[in-house]
C-alpha cells in the first residue's frame, strides 16, 4: 500500500488525470442509467392517460346524377349522389394481425316512445311536418307561385290555419291544375323564394317564402341497407273528397300528421360498447357528473344500464339508481342522433311510418337502471336532446324498423386500438386490400409522447453503452499502469517473503481508492446533471396539439418537467458498476501475474524496463 501511494506521488499529474477520467465515465453511466429509468417510468405512468381510437369512413364506389325539376329555373337541377355497391361491415376489418380493445362498431340509435317523460322542446311543440288542407284563391296550374288559403291543419300545430301562403308544385315537371272551389291536402314544406307572374304582379319586393308539397312515403330499409319499395304510388297533392281519409293515401296523411306530436315524445337511445368511442366523451366535452360509467362487463353482457343526460334527469326528477322506461319503435342506421333530435328541433329526413301507412309500433320494451348522469358543454355536436346511452348488446332486435340507412362514417363507426399500434393496423389493412375505408386516428398525442420517450431511451442507451465501453477501456489502462507495469516490484516483494494474497490485496486496495476518488464525485455530478436534463422539451408542445387531431378540450396536459430527478439507488448502482469493472479487471490481471514464479517476474520486469 505504501509503495502504491509512492507511485501515485511520483506521477501526481497522471493519477489526477486518471481520477478525472473515472469521474467523467461515472457521470456518463449515472446520467444514462437515470434517463433509462426515467423513460421507463414515464412510459408506464402515462400509458393510461392516452386512448387510441379511430373513426371509419367508407368511400363511395361511384356517383350517379339525379335530376330534380326546379320550377323557378324552368329546368332540371343536377345532383350527384354517392353510390355504394355494398355497405362495409365490421367483418371487413377483422384482420387477424390486429387486436382491438373495443369494436369495431357501427352504431345505430333507436327511437324510444316515452310520452310519460318531459322532453326538451315539448312545450314549444313546433311541427317540423305540416299536413295542410288548402284551397286556391283562383284556378291555376302550380308551376309557379300562387296564393292558397290554409283551411285546416292536420296535427297539433294549428298556427298556419287561416293563413294565405304562396304555393307551388315546385319539383313536379307536369303539375295538374288546381281549382278554386275545391279542397286539397298535401304535406307542405318551405322550399324557397316566391316566383312567377302572379307574384311579380302583386309585389316584386316581397320576400315571402313559397311552400311546396312532399311525397308522403315510408323510408324503410332491410338490415343490409336496401331501400324497401313503397307498394303505393303516392303523389304530392290530393283532392279531399268524401271518404278520402279512409283510403290508403288518406290514412298516410293522417299518420304523418301525428308524427309531429310523436317526434316530441320520442327519446333517442344510442347503443355502444364504450363511451370512449363516442367523440364527445373522447374529446371530454361530455362527461359523467354523477354516478359512474358502465363497466366493461356490463357492456359485454348487455346489462340494462344507461347513462342519462343531466337536463332530462332534472326535468323528470330522476337520479342514479332509478329506472327509465324505453319502447323502441324505429332504428336509424345512418346518422348521429342530434341530426334529427337536436335541442333546437332537428332535421328529420325519415318517416316513422310503416308500409301499411300507419305509425310504427314498438318492437322492444325494456327498463334501464341509471348508473350515471352525464353533462356536456354547449354547442357539443354528436349528442341528441335527452339522449340515453346504453350497452349495444342490451337491445336484442338491433335492426328492426330501420327508417334510415347509410355507410360507415366518422359519426357512427369507430374502434379502439392499443396505444402505439396505429402503424401496425395500417399495415394489416393494406395487406388485406381494404382500400375503400378511410381511417382517422386520435390518440390524444400518444404518438408524440412515445416518440419523445423513445428518443430519451435511445439517448440513455447510447450513454450507457459508451459509458460501459469507456469504463472497460479505462480500467484496462489503470490495471496496466498500476499492475502490469509493476511486475518487477511485485516480484521483489514476493522474493522478500510477502505472500501473494497480501500483494494482491495491496494492489487492489490502492486501485479501489483511486476508483473511489473518481467515482464518488462522479456519482454526485451525474445526479446533478440528470436533474438538469429538461425532458419536458422532448415533444411536449407537439403531443398536445400537433398530433392529437383534437381541439383544446381533448388535449392531455402532462407536465414532464422535473420528472427526471436523479435516482440515488440507480446512481449508486452505476457507480458500483464502475468499481466492479475496475476492481474485477485489475483482480484478474494481478491474479494471473502472481501465479508465475517471482524470478520470472523479475526477468519480465527487467525486460520491460
Amino acid at each position: 500500500m505504501k509503495n502504491f501511494r509512492k507511485q501515485m506521488l511520483r506521477t501526481p499529474l497522471q493519477s489526477l488525470f486518471i481520477i478525472v477520467l473515472i469521474m467523467i465515465v461515472t457521470v456518463m453511466l449515472v446520467v444514462g442509467g437515470n434517463l433509462l429509468v426515467t423513460s421507463d417510468k414515464l412510459s408506464k405512468a402515462y400509458e393510461d392517460d392516452f386512448i387510441t381510437i379511430s373513426t371509419v369512413l367508407q368511400k363511395p364506389d361511384t356517383v350517379q346524377e339525379r335530376k330534380v325539376w326546379d320550377a323557378q329555373k324552368g329546368d332540371y337541377l343536377l345532383y350527384k349522389d354517392s353510390v355504394y355497391n355494398r355497405y362495409a361491415t365490421k367483418e371487413d376489418m377483422a384482420f387477424p394481425e390486429v387486436t382491438y380493445l373495443t369494436g369495431p362498431e357501427k352504431r345505430v340509435y333507436w327511437g324510444s316512445y316515452a310520452p310519460e317523460y318531459v322532453h326538451i322542446g315539448e312545450d314549444r311543440a313546433y311541427s317540423y311536418i305540416t299536413v295542410a288542407e288548402f284551397s286556391p284563391q283562383k284556378d291555376y296550374v302550380p308551376k309557379e307561385s300562387g296564393k292558397v288559403l290554409i283551411t285546416r291543419i292536420l296535427g297539433n300545430d294549428k298556427r298556419m290555419e287561416g293563413s294565405v301562403v304562396w304555393f307551388c308544385d315546385h319539383m313536379n315537371r307536369y303539375p295538374e291544375e288546381l281549382k278554386a272551389d275545391r279542397t286539397y291536402v298535401a304535406m307542405i314544406t318551405e322550399v324557397g323564394w316566391t316566383h312567377g307572374k302572379e307574384w311579380e304582379a302583386v309585389d316584386k319586393l316581397s320576400d315571402d317564402l313559397e311552400f311546396a308539397p312532399e311525397i308522403v312515403e315510408p323510408t324503410l330499409y332491410t338490415p343490409e341497407g336496401k331501400r324497401i319499395e313503397d307498394p303505393l304510388d303516392m303523389q304530392g297533392i290530393y283532392e279531399v273528397t268524401e271518404g278520402f281519409y279512409e283510403t290508403e293515401a288518406g290514412q298516410r296523411f293522417l299518420a304523418v300528421a301525428d308524427m309531429a306530436a310523436l317526434y316530441y315524445e320520442t327519446q333517442p337511445v344510442v347503443g355502444t360498447n364504450s363511451t370512449d368511442l363516442l367523440m364527445p366523451f373522447y374529446e371530454q366535452s361530455a362527461w359523467v357528473c354523477e354516478g359512474r360509467y358502465p363497466t366493461q362487463e356490463e357492456y359485454a353482457k348487455g346489462s340494462p344500464v344507461c347513462l342519462m343526460p343531466r337536463t332530462f334527469a332534472e326535468n323528470n326528477g330522476l337520479s342514479v339508481g332509478d329506472v327509465v322506461n324505453t319502447r323502441f319503435y324505429f332504428t336509424n342506421a345512418a346518422t348521429r342522433p342530434d341530426i334529427a333530435f337536436d335541442t333546437g328541433g332537428g332535421s328529420v329526413s325519415f318517416r316513422f311510418m310503416g308500409l301499411d301507412g300507419k305509425l310504427l309500433a314498438p318492437f322492444e320494451e325494456k327498463e334501464y337502471t341509471i348508473v350515471g348522469i352525464y353533462d356536456y358543454t354547449q354547442l357539443t355536436e354528436g349528442i341528441g336532446r335527452d339522449e340515453l346511452i346504453v350497452p349495444l348488446n342490451s337491445v336484442q332486435n338491433k335492426m328492426e324498423n330501420i327508417v334510415d340507412y347509410g355507410p360507415m362514417t366518422d359519426d357512427n363507426t369507430s374502434f379502439q386500438l392499443p396505444n402505439g399500434s396505429i402503424s401496425d393496423f395500417l399495415e394489416a389493412s393494406a395487406k388485406h386490400g381494404v382500400d375503400n375505408l378511410v381511417y382517422t386516428f386520435y390518440d390524444r398525442g400518444y404518438s408524440a409522447l412515445k416518440e419523445g420517450i423513445q428518443n430519451l431511451k435511445n439517448m440513455s442507451a447510447a450513454l450507457l453503452v459508451m459509458g460501459v465501453a469507456a469504463a472497460v477501456i479505462l480500467t484496462l489502462q489503470i490495471s496496466h499502469i498500476y499492475i502490469t507495469r509493476q511486475k518487477r516490484r511485485l516480484s521483489v516483494e514476493r522474493l522478500l517473503g510477502v505472500t501473494g494474497k497480501k500483494c494482491r490485496d495491496i494492489c487492489l486496495t490502492g486501485i479501489l481508492i483511486l476508483l473511489l476518488m473518481g467515482t464518488v464525485p462522479g456519482v454526485a455530478a451525474g445526479m446533478a446533471v440528470s436533474e438538469r436534463v429538461d425532458i419536458g422539451d422532448m415533444g411536449q408542445e407537439d403531443f398536445n396539439r400537433k398530433y392529437s387531431n383534437l381541439g383544446l378540450m381533448a388535449e392531455v396536459e402532462i407536465d414532464l418537467s422535473g420528472q427526471n430527478q436523479g435516482n440515488l439507488a440507480v446512481s449508486c448502482m452505476m457507480g458500483g458498476l464502475m468499481l466492479v469493472l475496475g476492481v474485477g479487471i485489475s483482480g484478474v490481471k494481478v491474479r494471473n501475474i502472481l501465479k508465475r514464479e517471482p524470478l520470472y517476474l523479475v526477468e519480465d520486469g527487467m525486460a520491460g524496463k
